[in-house]
């Protein structure tokens, strides 16, 4: 049999997600809410969240401002993560969401966070040269902090893949476009990030799918995230395109189901090895995650709801 691979999510700048649902929201106005969830959050801890979920073990690293550490580490399943952040003289960034229930809007206030010195960017790349094994997945997902530049973010990139790791991204803006031209495992960009890779506006589906094709000739897996029109998965000359179908009215909140679709494909590799199911899986993990109210938190038994429901369908 074989064995588990680790799994390492990095976190280079995280948040906390302070979530309030206020129906008929208008800017200007004195309104009244209430408080879903004030929660430790950023792409990569949702993530290691939701992998977690799907039952699969995994080390959550990074940055994190020393007065958060014990928040963080509280809201993690100790069986499953193990939270081993470098802690930082600086608060972590906070970000709010305000859902309309009425509406089915979404409105998101993005912190800028903290800013990375060279003794701790050094540092975690160190830290990540011990942890890194051959076969082992490393899930770089967020935003990169001021302090980190693409190309030391390349660098961090590249101590893990010299150590035989498969290494993940899921970033944007420069650090996204330096990491592309590298052998990753795994990318996962939406369609603005899919048009920033390849420096050009994907106003069709023949152009997103040229885009895609073209980024998988380097990264042997590009999932690209279309919202609730699904995506595609892209691996070496074969496409897949997949959705689920859902009810508007069931969907509660899509923060994270972005990370929960990544997630899910970790997992479904885990589990299975095919690319095909391992997306399938994916798509059910995100559709899951989009029908709870906390960014990353499902159910179970929704996930295997959706699998069955998920349209996966080869492209020519």
């Amino acid at each position: 049999m074989a064995q588990t691979p680790l799994v390492i999510t990095v976190s280079l700048n995280p948040a906390i997600d302070r979530i309030m649902e206020v129906p008929h929201f208008a800017i200007g106005e004195h309104q009244r809410g209430r408080l879903v969830s004030r929660t430790p959050a950023g792409k990569a801890v949702n993530v290691s969240r939701a992998l977690a979920t799907l039952g699969v073990r995994n080390i959550a690293t990074g940055f994190l401002g020393e007065q958060e550490v014990e928040f963080f580490e509280k809201a993690f399943d100790p069986a499953r993560v193990q939270a081993q952040f470098l802690p930082l003289p600086a608060p972590t960034r906070e970000n709010i969401t305000i859902v309309d229930p009425v509406a089915h809007i979404e409105t998101h206030i993005r912190d800028v966070g903290f800013v990375i010195s060279d003794m701790h960017r050094i540092r975690l790349g160190k830290k990540l040269s011990l942890m890194c094994r051959e076969g082992s997945i490393v899930v770089f997902s967020g935003a990169v902090p001021e302090g980190i530049s693409p190309e030391q973010f390349v660098d961090l990139l590249e101590i893990c893949i010299s150590a035989g790791a498969r290494v993940a991204v899921d970033t944007s803006g420069e650090p996204l476009r330096a990491a592309a031209s590298l052998p990753l495992w795994l990318m996962k960009p939406n369609v603005a990030e899919l048009s920033e890779i390849a420096g050009r506006p994907l106003t069709t589906e023949a152009d997103l799918l040229a885009a895609g094709r073209e980024l998988a000739r380097r990264v042997k897996t590009v999932i690209v995230s279309r919202g609730e029109a699904g995506g595609f998965c892209f691996i070496s000359d074969s496409v897949l395109a997949g959705h689920v179908p859902l009810e508007p009215e069931r969907v509660r909140n899509t923060v994270g189901c972005g990370d929960s679709l990544l997630a899910g494909f970790i997992a479904g590799q885990i589990l299975h090895d095919n690319v095909r199911d391992s997306y399938r899986y994916a798509l059910a993990v995100a559709t899951a995650s989009a029908v709870g109210l906390e960014p990353c938190r499902f159910a179970m038994k929704d996930v295997e709801e959706f699998v069955p429901k998920a349209v996966v369908e080869g492209i020519a």
